[in-house]
């Protein structure tokens, strides 16, 4: 049994419900899942200012996983907030929704576009696009205009990212696109039928690549994410 923390990046459980039921389709047969929220910060993540106060108790709920003998860490925010700080501070593999999302669509095409949640989502979404080296392989990052607290409200949110699904595809030239936000549950398969193109989701991007790492026996390299220094830290 391979035993997974899947870390919402929020305050809120809202999202935990249609997340426990998409994972439970997906999951391998030995794959035990554990759903958790942050018991401290945002409600959801969109700027920058959300992300700082959201790290820290991250990576704090990561390092519990890691000493609880969790075999491997999901961090369900497509901004990835503390990956590399967690990387840093375990040895087991730690995969962020966000970049398995965009390692997956690196492969599935030409050029990418993300759809995500709002303007001030779209400079963190160049930011991983930048760091992963894949700037070559996107079309556009897009703005669907919704926030994330109004995504339970499914007739808005298809709207709202079908709009911007076809203006990536039609403007920007994107052959694949990416689902920008862990919480745009219900609309892949409907974006696929309309406009043809391959619709990678988060979520199960970054549940099927760790469990294909598990299976693998691959982590993170320790060359890469050194162990931090040892100093206090006050919280």
């Amino acid at each position: 049994m391979k035993r997974i923390k899947v870390i919402v990046a929020v305050s809120t459980d809202r999202w935990n419900r249609p997340l426990a039921e998409q994972y439970e389709q997906l999951k391998n047969p030995d794959t035990e899942l554990t759903i958790v929220n942050l018991k401290k910060g945002p409600e959801s993540i969109e700027a920058f200012y959300d992300e700082a106060f959201a790290e820290p108790f991250v990576v704090r709920e990561i390092e519990q996983a890691a000493d609880e003998g969790f075999d491997g860490i999901i961090i369900y925010c497509f901004g990835n907030p503390g990956l590399y700080a967690a990387r840093e501070a375990v040895s087991i593999p730690v995969v962020g929704i966000g970049e398995a999302a965009i390692n997956l669509a690196c492969i599935l095409g030409h050029h990418f576009s993300v759809v995500t949640e709002v303007a001030h989502a779209v400079p963190r979404v160049w930011r991983t696009i930048r760091l992963m080296g894949v700037t070559e392989k996107v079309a556009s990052v897009r703005s669907a205009d919704i926030p994330v607290l109004d995504m339970g409200d499914l007739d808005r949110l298809r709207a709202a990212v079908l709009h911007a699904c076809e203006t990536a595809i039609e403007a920007d030239g994107a052959d694949v696109l990416v689902l920008g936000c862990g919480s745009m549950f219900g609309v892949r398969e409907e974006i696929e039928g309309r406009y043809g193109v391959p619709v990678v989701e988060p979520g199960p991007a970054a549940l099927k690549l760790l469990e294909s790492l598990l299976s693998l026996k691959l982590s993170h390299s320790k060359r890469a994410f050194r162990p931090p220094p040892v100093k206090q830290i006050l919280f």
